[in-house]
Order: C-alpha cells, then structure tokens, then sequence
C-alpha cells in the first residue's frame, strides 16, 4: 500500500475537504456520513475511470470490464486514506460526541495523517536531520492548510 501512496493522500484530503465544507449546524451525523462515503466512492470511480480512459484513449483500445476493474482496485488507496477520517467521524457519532467535535476531529486526524505520511516517507528513504525536517514540514504545511480551509468555509 505504501508503494501506492498518492491514494492515501488524496483520499484523506477529500475526506478532510469535505468535512471542512460540514456544517453542524445544519447537517446531522447521517447526513454528514452519508455526504463523505457518496463523495469519496465518485471520487474513487472518477479517478480510477480517468486513468483507464486515459490509457485505452492514448493505447486505441476498448472498453474491457476487467481492465476497468484493475484500475478500480489500483485506486482503493484512496478509500484507504479516507478511512482514518471518516473513523473519526463514525466514533464521535457512536460515542454522542456533538457533531462540530467529531468533524473537527476527523479535520484534525487528516491533517496528522498528511505529516504522517511524509514523515514516514522520510524515514522509509533513510533521511535523517534538516532533511527529514524538511520533509515532515511540508506534510505539516499541508494539515495546516487543511485546517486553515475549515477557516475559509466558516
């Protein structure tokens, strides 16, 4: 899975982006969980018929069920990614948490997991120090401006 990181990264900002866009004031938990799993499953089958459109378009071939298929399995990253934030949200439901707290929770967990994903690559390539830093940094760059974009819908 990790050889197919860019699933994990897009799936969770989608999952973040949309929770960012959330609001508890008007929405309820069913609503809002609902919302997440619609968005990220035309996500997932937007990319994953992207890319085998773009390779039978660019290859002159046909459509095949099969083909299409494995480009649907090679996408699931992105359902993996979603899972950590839309967790979140199931459990703060499952817990009665108020659902502005369970959403900024799962706002809070995507953003962890974007530094924790560069971190992980970091130390994955054997970095060590400022570099390491560096790196680690940009995934932090990227939770903050997850965070930052619940700011700008609110």
């Amino acid at each position: 899975m990790l050889e197919k990181a860019a699933g994990l990264i897009y799936g969770t900002i989608v999952v973040a982006a949309l929770l960012d866009a959330e609001s508890a004031v008007t929405e309820t938990y069913a609503e809002t969980v609902a919302g997440v799993v619609i968005a990220v499953l035309v996500y997932w089958l937007a990319h994953a018929y992207a890319t085998f459109a773009g390779q039978r378009l660019s290859r002159r071939e046909t459509f095949h069920l099969s083909d299409f298929t494995h480009a649907l399995v090679e996408q699931a990253t992105i359902l993996a990614g979603a899972m950590v934030p839309l967790g979140v949200l199931l459990i703060g439901w499952a817990a009665d948490a108020s659902l502005d707290t369970a959403i900024n929770i799962g706002i809070y967990t995507a953003a962890a997991m974007l530094l924790l994903i560069e971190l992980v690559s970091g130390l994955r390539a054997h970095l060590s120090g400022p570099t390491l830093l560096i790196q680690t940094l940009f995934g932090a760059t990227l939770g903050a401006l997850v965070i930052a974009l619940k700011l700008v819908f609110h």
